[in-house]
């Protein structure tokens, strides 16, 4: 976990807009493994990493850089002691609580849909003056609620540079497709043209062969199926920035096209008699268009004015049939949606000791869904099937940084977030809310290796515009209505963290979050005049407390020289009231225990860099329906890669994941009724293994 922010349960990232890069990607270790990680940095101590440091900034210039031969941007924010990238959650609404850790020339990118890992791949190493990590206190400085940012700055020198990347994947199971991005970029009298284009295929987690059994709470088997799935997304996308001064300032303006592809066939054959074979497709079209643009200006000597606008609109295509012996079903959705965005920022040092910020932030938008479910050439009536939602919010922040002694650094701030959500179509229904979200945090540097922080806030939730709108999901039977009365959660947030430094450029952090919640939002009844459904919708009050550990050390000093060890471990409990049985409980879809190891290593001698990376060890969540229980689990997930540079302008990369396959399991107690009142009748189990795949690119750059 970066700094002190943590994503809320709500703050769920979309399957089609991924934000974490595989660093970032977190999965379960055996305790031990835990412990011993967690013992070592305890005892470990030496001196900090060797840089260039002033008040709350630590400069890494070239030759930092240069005994591990990093390719890109991307390669050199790895290898910063105590440092991962958190990327912009595009799934937020509006842009104060969507903006990731990483920032380009002082400023954060325009448009929180870009893949900020990709970005800094397109930057090659050679046209980067230097990296500047920012930490909380550092002058006229917007953290965004980080206790760290990375400030990538860029040469100003003229230059044209382009780049070409051609490659193919192939999985165990016989898919093969090719893939491909194109890079330009040009850079003269501080103007700069970046343009890109990339098209790649993925075969989804969701593929894959095993079986389906059904068994009776005795657990006698009733029916066993065979069971095939090929999920397969093609994403492209094309963008385009533009950077120049204004009026004393610097302009940028960028736009992207977005599109993405899905194509899921299900095949469910018996292997009982008296069974029933299922076959169930389902094709997915969705598209984006964004434009956005960005001014920076100093005013004066200690003043800074940023304002940014962003428009960007999409549309959503999808169908699933499902043929079932004699019975059939289809669900089509049509989804199109909106948002705009202006927001204005100000900064103001008042002196090394105190600075100040202020900003206002104005969104508006919409989605608007018709949903349909046929069962058998009969329409059945979904609640949420037909809806328009519009939003329109107005969010003002105020804050002030202090330091009343050289070690300790006060932060405290006030937003009040005002929106009006106005829903027609089969349900209206108008709503008002006024927040207040205060933030107050303490930073004590209690000597050059050690760090506490200390942070209170309130944090509301945004409501997620897809659960208002009526799903289904046809291979698993599950249909969810959408629930015009949902309200956001509101939770009362602590953290304390302690951030240490050790041997050279070792840092251990290690963070502690308890949440107290106000309407959780969770699964709840809907009752219609014909039927019940299972829908999104508020449950009471929760809580939720967080370990989180983060060690990143080289380990030159055992011997294995030019090697790193990055590992991210997080332990979550939460407690909730269930609404059907009255019963404590976790909050749906929470993961009780997430983490990451990677292992890199440079050969400068060789122009060679390769890692593993372990992930998804024992993974698991429980979601919780009016008449089910379901939980999911994973197997161990492994990607090792290795990238040689080949003469001054080639690299070629290779990258193997998960060879011998991956186990995913799911288990569903099903009840007759509602869990309160009825007994389990059937349990289904569903077992299968993802195939792995390959993959080999070659990168040709000219230029710089």
């Amino acid at each position: 976990m970066e700094g002190d922010r943590v994503v809320s349960h709500g703050s769920l990232a979309c399957p089609l807009h991924p934000r974490k890069s595989r660093a970032m990607r977190i999965a379960s270790l055996p305790p031990r493994w835990c412990l011993a990680l967690f013992v070592a940095g305890l005892l470990a101590c030496g001196a900090p990493a060797q840089a260039t440091e002033s008040p709350g900034l630590t400069r890494y210039g070239p030759d930092y850089f240069a005994a591990t031969s990093p390719a890109n941007a991307g390669d050199m924010l790895e290898r910063l002691p105590g440092f991962s990238v958190v990327e912009a959650d595009p799934d937020v609404r509006g842009y104060a609580a969507a903006q990731g850790n990483v920032l380009i020339d002082g400023a954060r990118p325009s448009s929180k849909r870009e893949d900020i890992g990709q970005l800094l791949k397109r930057i090659p190493a050679a046209s980067v003056e230097r990296i500047e990590l920012i930490r909380s206190g550092a002058a006229g400085i917007d953290m965004g609620g980080f206790a760290l940012l990375a400030n990538v700055v860029r040469k100003r020198d003229a230059t044209t540079e382009s780049a070409m990347e051609l490659g193919g994947i192939a999985s165990t199971d016989g898919w093969v497709a090719p893939l491909a991005h194109l890079e330009y970029g040009r850079r003269w009298d501080s103007r700069a043209l970046d343009l890109a284009l990339k098209y790649e295929p993925e075969l989804d987690d969701d593929s894959g062969r095993g079986t389906v059994r059904d068994f009776d709470p005795d657990g006698a088997l009733l029916e066993s199926s065979a069971l095939d799935i090929r999920s397969i997304k093609r994403k492209s996308e094309a963008s385009a920035s533009w950077r120049q001064p204004l009026a004393g300032g610097r302009f940028t303006l960028t736009a992207a096209a977005r599109g993405e592809r899905a194509r899921t066939d299900t095949q469910i054959a018996a292997l009982m008699p008296d069974s029933d074979n299922e076959t169930v497709s389902e094709d997915e079209d969705l598209a984006e268009a964004e434009i956005g643009a960005r001014f920076v200006r100093t005013l004066g000597a200690r003043s800074t004015l940023e304002l940014m606008a962003s428009q960007q609109i999409g549309w959503l295509d999808s169908l699933e049939r499902s043929r079932e012996d004699d019975e059939q079903e289809s669900f089509g959705e049509k989804t199109d949606t909106g948002e705009s965005i202006a927001r204005l920022d100000l900064t103001h040092e008042w002196s090394e000791r105190l600075s100040f910020s202020t900003s206002l932030e104005g969104a508006f938008n919409f989605l608007e869904s018709t949903a349909a479910l046929v069962e058998n050439g009969n329409p059945v009536l979904l609640p949420g099937s037909e809806v328009r939602i519009e939003e329109t919010r107005i969010e003002a922040a105020a804050g002030a940084t202090w330091k009343p002694a050289a070690q300790w650094v006060l932060e405290t701030g006030l937003r009040v977030e005002q929106s009006s959500i106005t829903q027609t179509g089969d349900t209206p229904l108008q709503r008002r809310y006024t927040y207040p979200k205060p933030r107050i945090a303490l930073r004590w540097d209690a000597n050059n290796h050690n760090q506490l922080r200390l942070s209170l806030s309130r944090e509301v939730g945004q409501l997620d515009f897809a659960d208002f709108v009526a799903s289904a999901s046809l291979d698993s039977g599950l249909v969810s209505a959408g629930n015009a009365a949902l309200e956001p959660d509101k939770t009362w947030r602590l953290v304390a963290a302690w951030e240490h430094h050790f041997w050279t450029d070792a840092a251990l952090t290690v963070s502690w979050t308890h949440d107290r919640i106000s309407d959780v939002v969770d699964r709840v009844l809907v009752t219609t005049a014909d039927d019940v459904f299972d829908a999104p919708g508020n449950i009471g009050d929760g809580r939720r407390d967080t370990l989180a550990i983060e060690l990143s050390t080289p380990l030159d000093r055992f011997g294995f020289t030019g090697a790193q060890l990055r590992s991210a471990m997080l332990w979550r409990r939460s407690r909730v009231t269930d609404p059907v049985t009255g019963q404590i409980r976790g909050i749906s879809e929470e993961k009780p225990v997430e983490a990451s190891v990677e292992l890199s290593q440079d050969l400068p001698a060789w122009r060679l860099n390769w890692g593993l990376e372990v992930e998804h060890i024992a993974e698991r969540e429980t979601r919780y329906r009016y008449d089910e229980i379901r939980q999911e689990s994973e197997g161990t997930g492994w990607t090792l890669f290795a990238e040689r540079s080949i003469g001054g302008r080639w690299r070629v990369r290779a990258e193997a994941t998960d060879l011998f396959g991956r186990d995913f399991d799911e288990s569903r107690e099903k009840y007759a009724g509602p869990r309160s009142a009825n007994a389990v009748e059937e349990i289904e189990r569903r077992n299968r293994k993802t195939p792995g795949y390959f993959s080999l690119t070659f990168r040709r750059s000219t230029g710089g």
